[in-house]
């Protein structure tokens, strides 16, 4: 379980791709809807297993870059918490993985 209570900017867009989803390099649309000091917490439209590893694209507005809108592509991130809010809706902590 990760702690909402972490430092967090506001939400922005992004887009995800798992191998272990789909071989094929499907891109997922979705929103990074806090951004932590170690990683994102993502809203997913397909179920994600703890531990899968994510090829992220972060499109990521002047407010939050400090200057011109900017997109970062191929981020090698890894699922390492879901949770479920009372509304049904599945988040889940993706944390920058160094070791791929």
């Amino acid at each position: 379980m990760y702690d909402q209570r972490q430092n967090a900017h506001a939400s922005m867009p992004a887009s995800f791709s798992c191998p272990q989803l789909c071989p094929q390099p499907i891109e997922h649309s979705t929103q990074a809807v806090r951004i932590l000091n170690n990683g994102f917490v993502i809203a997913s439209p397909r179920r994600l297993k703890v531990g899968s590893l994510l090829s992220l694209r972060l499109c990521i507005p002047p407010d939050v870059s400090g200057g011109p809108f900017w997109e970062t592509r191929c981020i090698e991130a890894r699922v390492t918490a879901k949770r479920i809010r009372r509304d049904g809706a599945i988040r889940y902590k993706v944390e920058l993985d160094f070791q791929s």
